[in-house]
């Protein structure tokens, strides 16, 4: 608990180098999804989310250096919402992993894998990413949480893969979604 409360207030341990955050990952993501948001379009700026990931060498340095692109950070987000600042986020915790030279934690190893396997993974696979990393970030696992997980993991198929097939599946995830929210917004 006393390591949960540190984590949330900022306070980290001086041990001469800074680790990478390894709590707090959704906060995190959530963060970045509502900046994004809040943003101008990255494409029609002119900068296309698959751009950036095309080369991993060159995702680290757009995505997880400091002083990298904050409109490539943008610009996945907005492309593929709460799995897109995942991957921001998996490449931020790279490039610090590498300036520090230490091992991946638990967490950092399930956003490894999204970075490794984005391009392959299907929806039930990153929809089984996407409770991983919620379960060690210590999150609920319950209907609501599971709806909102399989509508992140359809809408990044759907807007990497662009087919019918995967936009239907997005609907319908929307839709199951919408109606578990519906109670709470006429209240």
């Amino acid at each position: 608990m006393l390591a949960v409360a540190l984590d949330r207030s900022g306070v980290h341990p001086a041990d001469g180098a800074r680790r990478p955050r390894r709590r707090g990952r959704t906060r995190r993501a959530t963060e970045l999804v509502r900046q994004a948001m809040a943003s101008d379009d990255a494409e029609r700026l002119g900068l296309c989310a698959e751009h950036v990931l095309a080369e991993p060498d060159s995702a680290v340095a757009l995505l997880g250096d400091p002083s990298g692109s904050h409109t490539a950070r943008q610009a996945v987000v907005q492309r593929f919402g709460r799995v897109g600042a995942l991957l921001v986020l998996g490449y931020e915790e790279r490039a610090e992993r590498l300036r520090v030279l230490c091992e991946p934690d638990a967490g950092a190893e399930c956003l490894e894998r999204l970075l490794r396997e984005f391009r392959t993974l299907d929806a039930p696979e990153l929809f089984d990413l996407l409770a991983e990393i919620d379960r060690r970030d210590g999150r609920g696992d319950d209907l609501t949480a599971q709806a909102h997980r399989w509508l992140d993991a359809t809408y990044a198929v759907a807007a990497r893969d662009g087919t019918l097939a995967a936009h239907h599946a997005y609907m319908r995830a929307l839709d199951a979604v919408m109606r578990l929210v519906r109670p709470l917004v006429a209240s």
